[in-house]
Parts: C-alpha cells; sequence; structure tokens
C-alpha cells in the first residue's frame, strides 16, 4: 500500500490539502490513469487507488517541508486510553475465538436492513468525523541519498457532512469543520519545535453544487449520473453481488497495484466509507473481503463516536487498514489505520493508530438537517 501512497503522493499536491474531497481526487484519478493501458478496468482502477486516500503521505522533495494531509476519523480528541488508538500487537484475546471470516460472514447474515427510499424533498445524510495526519517532512539532499528524512506528525481532528437529494441533479451541500481536537503522534524534532497545523481554504466552509460538484474548477469536471464515481447509484447497481465475483472484481480494479490482499481490503474499505453502498451488496461485499488471504480480528471493541465494533484487517510492513464493522448488526462504523512493524516514518512507533474515521447516515427531511 505504500506503492500506492507514493504514487498518490506525486499527483495533483493542491488537491490533497483539500484532506480527500471526492471531487478533488477526480482530478488525480484521471491524471494517473493516463499511465495505465487500456481496458475495461482502467477508470475503475485508478478510482481504486485515488479513493484509497482521503490520507496521504508526505512527498519527500530534496532540502524542503511539505506540509502533508492524511485521513481517518472519529469523535472526541484522542487520549492514550482510547480503545480506537490504543492497539495491541496481536489479537485480542477476546476474539481469538472467532475467525474474521466468521466475524464477517455473520456482520453479512446479520444485515436485515432494507434501504430507505428517499422520498422528493428528502436528502441522504452523511457524516464522517475523522482524525487525520498533518506534518512535514524534510527530503534528503540529493548528494546524501543515504540520509534519514526528518520531519513530524500530528493527527488532527475534522468533520465532513454531505446532504444528497433524492433526486441527484439538485444542489447537494458539504460542510467541513476544523475541530479542535490534534494528537501529536512523533518527529525528528521535539514536540515544542513542532508547527502545529493550520486549516487551509479547503479545509472548512460549506458548499453546494448539483450532482456534488463543490469544486466546479475542479479538472476533469464531476458529470451528472456517471455509472464510474461512487457517488452515484449507478455505481452500485453494476457491481455484481455474489462474494467471489466481488474479489474478482476487486483483484481487477487493483491489477495495476498488484492485486495483493492488502491492497484489496484496502480499496474494499475505502468504497464502503462512501456511506453509499447499499444493504443487499454490503452482504456481499463482507463475504469477498472474508476470503483475502491474510484478513484477521485485531480487536474487539473499537470504540468510534460511541458505537463499538470488531476490528478486521490485513496488514502489510508499513500499515494495516482495519475495518471497524458490529457483528450484531452488520452496520458498517468505520475504519481506522495502524502503523505496521516498518512505518512510512521513522519516528511513528509500530502499532500507532495514523488515523481513522466513523461514518453515519441517515435520512433527514431538509437540506443542513441532521
Amino acid at each position: 500500500m505504500s506503492d500506492l501512497d507514493d504514487v498518490l503522493d506525486q499527483i495533483n499536491h493542491r488537491a490533497r490539502h483539500s484532506t480527500g474531497d471526492l471531487d478533488d481526487i477526480r482530478a488525480r484519478v484521471l491524471t494517473a490513469a493516463a499511465e495505465e493501458p487500456p481496458g475495461p478496468d482502467r477508470f475503475t482502477a485508478r478510482k481504486t487507488a485515488s479513493r484509497r486516500l482521503r490520507w496521504a503521505v508526505p512527498v519527500a522533495a530534496a532540502a524542503a517541508a511539505v506540509l502533508v494531509a492524511g485521513i481517518a476519523l472519529n469523535q472526541a480528541p484522542p487520549t492514550t486510553t482510547d480503545s480506537a488508538l490504543t492497539v495491541a500487537t496481536s489479537s485480542a484475546p477476546a476474539v481469538q475465538l472467532l475467525s474474521a471470516q466468521e466475524v464477517l460472514n455473520n456482520a453479512a447474515d446479520a444485515i436485515k436492513a432494507v434501504d430507505p427510499v428517499l422520498a422528493p424533498g428528502q436528502y441522504r445524510f452523511i457524516r464522517e468525523h475523522a482524525w487525520y495526519q498533518r506534518g512535514v517532512t524534510m527530503g534528503v539532499p540529493v548528494d546524501a541519498p543515504d540520509q534519514t528524512p526528518r520531519g513530524y506528525t500530528w493527527l488532527k481532528e475534522v468533520a465532513y457532512e454531505k446532504w444528497i437529494p433524492q433526486d441527484q441533479s439538485q444542489d447537494w451541500l458539504e460542510r467541513r469543520a476544523w475541530l479542535p481536537g490534534l494528537k501529536w503522534l512523533g518527529g525528528s524534532v521535539p514536540q515544542s519545535e513542532a508547527r502545529e497545523p493550520e486549516a487551509t481554504d479547503t479545509d472548512t466552509g460549506e458548499r453546494r453544487g448539483k450532482c456534488g460538484n463543490f469544486f466546479p474548477d475542479a479538472q476533469p469536471a464531476k458529470a451528472c449520473g456517471d455509472p464510474t464515481d461512487w457517488d452515484n447509484p449507478a455505481f452500485y447497481e453494476a457491481l455484481p453481488r455474489d462474494p467471489q465475483a466481488i474479489v474478482d472484481y476487486l483483484r481487477g480494479a487493483t491489477a495495476h497495484r498488484g492485486s495483493s490482499p492488502a491492497v484489496m481490503f484496502h480499496w474494499g474499505v475505502q468504497v464502503l466509507r462512501s456511506g453509499l453502498m447499499p444493504a443487499d451488496l454490503r452482504a456481499g461485499w463482507y463475504r469477498a473481503l472474508a476470503l483475502l488471504d491474510g484478513v484477521k480480528v485485531y480487536e474487539s471493541a473499537v470504540t468510534l463516536d460511541g458505537r463499538t465494533g470488531v476490528a478486521i484487517g490485513i496488514e502489510d510492513e508499513e500499515e494495516r487498514r482495519d475495518l471497524i464493522v458490529d457483528p450484531a448488526t452488520g452496520e458498517f462504523i468505520g475504519e481506522r489505520t495502524v502503523a505496521g512493524p516498518k512505518p512510512h516514518h521513522s519516528w511513528i512507533t509500530p502499532g500507532t493508530v495514523t488515523g481513522y474515521s466513523a461514518i453515519t447516515t441517515k435520512v433527514v427531511d431538509a437540506i443542513g438537517q441532521s
């Protein structure tokens, strides 16, 4: 997954500092797609890579410092006792009796909800409460490439709220908030010398746009009814429901990144966190993720925004992406990233939670209502 980050860090630098709005990402997707061979999965493969990063890893530039935006969300400022930030290096004993396959399949069985049908004038409300990475990396000199990069990393609290109308061709609303929570993750300099992150113009504010086109100047422009856009119901309607067919789809969509189980799982979680996946597809999606090699239960009681679920993930050397699911209801609660044995940055301790998000959705009767 570090390869995924390295590529995306080079694409659309300005858009990265928007903390990953889905419209900002679209420009990165199509720019990156130009380097892939033609084929039916090329666009979705690139969207796979780009959607993965509403958080981003810093770009190392020679003798330069760069601000970096990262992502993952929660609710209250994290503390050392917060279960979302305290991660054991092995599976919690309480969940060792169940495999990840059993947890995910049970969660799929538990999905009984019928997706609400919006009436005219109603809106689907999606709230993402997150902690994401912000920091600085100083690149190594060109004449001393073996030097260790220097820098530091914070976790910053944010919230994104979105209202999607029953008629998606009408105006959508998005609000972004820069919340007070801030946590030091580490650095090659003392915390007292590290500048605290400041909000950029895309970190806050309210934006409206038809079909969710909140950044109309972005290129290529967001198109209404685009079946390759996972803001659009047509995207989900076209996906298979059979678990093995979903695995095959994930493999094809991530082929340009090697289709490793970790990359496939990572993108599978990223699609879930859009908040728009219908219940019938979510059941098959869980079963598909359960089929991937290396998937395991890492923690039995992760609490995000007051909801508790089981953390399931696949680890590689640099990081692990966790899906947080309530096995009793099949509800997707959120996701988090955890530093692996060899983290992206030398100053991050293995096992550190490097970002997380809580996703809630419901139907409301008016735009702006929550």
